[in-house]
């Protein structure tokens, strides 16, 4: 049903209410600081986290990885102060328009490489990405098969790499997770997350199934040198 000019009011003011309460107790540079993590691809991870679910490792990527956005966005930035201000009128609709073309891209290229997140947990691996469209893949920590770690020479210098997670089902959004920073160390914690579920499994096993006897075999008798069965 239609709500009317009151109850807005009164929810507006209950908004805003709340939003002083988290101001007050929060401060705003931090409230902010928390809704930029977010949309940069933080709020995507914590909204996919299970109850009970421990993170271990949230990977972004590597730093060499933001090169091409951050040399377009400073770029864009050089030729709005250093190019833009001194054309002329009749042509300042085309600087401005390649400047933009600069900043927007390098803007993007930045948020995309933000927003595609690797993250270990206790049970399960998976993968967020994307700016328009939205995409996510996960596998459970037992089903990796294999684990290759490829570092190139040029990527050494900043202890960067690539890391290739393989099982069964080749096609999927979790096999190549590239320019990731100590791409040794993500493997090694794979393995030890695999080793630790794996001896779990076995524990929790039962341990004397070979030794059952069925319900309706009754029970043997124990003989003994003076009672004999006939």
């Amino acid at each position: 049903m239609p709500r009317g000019p009151r109850s807005l009011t009164e929810a507006a003011t209950d908004r805003l209410v709340s939003w002083l309460d988290r101001v007050a107790e929060d401060g705003l540079v931090f409230m902010g600081v928390r809704r930029v993590r977010r949309w940069f691809g933080h709020g995507r991870v914590q909204a996919k986290l299970l109850p009970g679910e421990d993170k271990r490792w949230e990977v972004m990527h590597s730093g060499v990885y933001y090169f091409r956005g951050v040399v377009s966005l400073l770029l864009g930035l050089f030729l709005l102060v250093r190019w833009v201000p001194f054309v002329s009128v009749q042509a300042v609709w085309f600087a401005g328009a390649i400047t933009a073309v600069f900043i927007g891209y390098g803007f993007y290229r930045i948020l995309a490489v933000a927003r595609d997140r690797f993250v270990i947990t206790d049970s399960r691996v998976f993968r967020v990405w994307g700016v328009e469209s939205l995409h996510e893949a996960e596998m459970e920590i037992g089903r990796v098969l294999d684990i290759t770690v490829d570092r190139p020479w040029w990527l050494r210098p900043f202890k960067s790499g690539h890391l290739v997670l393989e099982n069964a089902a080749q096609l999927q959004g979790l096999r190549e997770i590239r320019y990731v920073p100590r791409p040794e160390d993500l493997a090694r914690e794979i393995h030890r997350l695999r080793r630790e579920g794996n001896a779990r499994a076995d524990a929790s096993a039962p341990s004397d199934v070979g030794h059952r006897r069925h319900a309706d075999h009754p029970p043997r008798r124990r003989t003994s040198a003076r009672r004999r069965p006939h």
